[in-house]
């Protein structure tokens, strides 16, 4: 008994911790067969070295697990061998392949996928210096995160702070008449950030504007879908920018310590007839608290960011591209100390030409434009902001 409660309760925590189960079911074309990982020895982009019990044929749309997930159509098949595997026949064969896209195998049928995104230090893929990242919490740190501008000898945009996220994304994949309806991605839920941008400069300078990319993440999902599994890459990004100007030495700190409630969403519809059938959707909701200390008048203005954007990958192919970005802008209005802030949270989406993997329609590029909520605040030398 107590060995089925440990079980129980080992299946309910795995449950828990992984992606929600779809919703939904999706129904295969004839000529579809599916390999799971673990039937695929070897894949390139074109050829595969398989060993399994079903018959292969060319012409066949097969779909797998392995490595990011593929897609492929079978061009031509030779038989290498056969063996036993766990006591049942199996035959090798060395497969001759080439793109396909899952319309090519899913006759109809609709899925709902959401998961976690799980950001800690297994995941990472890189980070530069003064990023951290702490696990289970996912919080990530900002320390020292400098930006030199250009042209200025010892003159700097020094970033501070965190971010913390419990954001979700979520999918949706509709297919009818044999090829793709609906295709939706989205990001939503919240995001903490407290982040502090300080301007240091002896000398006005031109204009100048900067971003980087300051941490990387990598996380596969697989979600099996009745046989069909559906394979998502993950690959969250940190990213942060700054510009800046001013008309002599400046000395300046500000920034915000928001909570956002966020939602960002790029979607197909095969029946839209603009955009290629796309469309990008953003919506916050926010409390933003900024801090503003200035200790010398100047003329200028300074923008800086720090936020998440996500690069969406379905069977080993590159897709849409989200983005969550917390933003400070600031302009000096000169010897009388007073300041404009404005702050808030853009959200984008963008998806590249040939997105095809998962129907013929996605083929079109788009690029979303960059959509805003934000506020402003009037200031005062040296720590006072009031909103508008």
């Amino acid at each position: 008994m107590r060995t089925l409660l440990l079980l129980f309760l080992t299946l309910v925590l795995l449950v828990a911790c992984g992606p929600t189960p779809p919703q939904n079911s999706l129904d295969l074309k004839p000529n579809a067969v599916v390999l799971p990982d673990d039937e695929v020895d070897s894949a390139t982009a074109t050829d595969m070295n398989v060993q399994t019990d079903k018959d292969l044929t060319a012409g066949q749309i097969v779909i797998s697990d392995e490595g990011e997930g593929l897609v492929r159509r079978i061009t031509e098949v030779t038989q290498t061998g056969a063996g036993m595997v766990g006591g049942q026949a199996v035959r090798k064969f060395y497969l001759k392949t080439e793109d396909a896209a899952l319309e090519d195998a899913i006759a109809s049928g609709e899925v709902s996928l959401e998961t976690d995104l799980t950001i800690g230090e297994a995941n990472m893929v890189q980070a530069l210096d003064g990023v951290s990242v702490q696990d289970f919490t996912g919080k990530i740190n900002l320390t020292n995160v400098k930006f030199d501008i250009p042209g200025v000898p010892g003159a700097s945009i020094t970033l501070n702070g965190f971010i913390e996220q419990t954001l979700k994304p979520s999918f949706n994949l509709k297919f009818s008449s044999g090829s793709i309806e609906v295709f939706k991605a989205g990001m939503s839920g919240a995001l903490k950030a407290q982040v502090t941008a300080t301007i240091q400069a002896n000398a006005s300078y031109n204009p100048f504007s900067l971003n980087k990319e300051l941490a990387s993440w990598n996380i596969k999902r697989t979600f099996l879908v009745g046989s069909v599994p559906v394979v998502v890459v993950l690959q969250p990004k940190l990213i942060a920018g700054v510009s800046s100007k001013a008309s002599g030495k400046v000395t300046v700190t500000v920034g915000i310590a928001p909570t956002f409630n966020t939602n960002v969403q790029l979607d197909y519809n095969r029946s839209r007839t603009t955009n290629g059938g796309w469309n990008n959707t953003f919506t916050a909701s926010f409390a933003l608290n900024p801090t503003f200390n200035y200790s010398v008048p100047v003329q200028g203005a300074g923008s800086a960011f720090a936020g998440l954007a996500m690069d969406i990958k379905f069977y080993g192919l590159a897709g849409p591209s989200l983005e969550a970005k917390p933003f400070i802008n600031l302009t000096l209005s000169g010897n009388n100390g007073s300041a404009t802030l404005k702050s808030g949270i853009n959200g984008s989406s963008k998806v590249e030409a040939g997105f095809k993997v998962l129907g013929k329609g996605l083929e079109t590029s788009y690029n979303g434009p960059s959509i805003e909520q934000a506020r402003t605040f009037s200031c005062q030398a040296p720590s006072t902001c009031t909103a508008n």
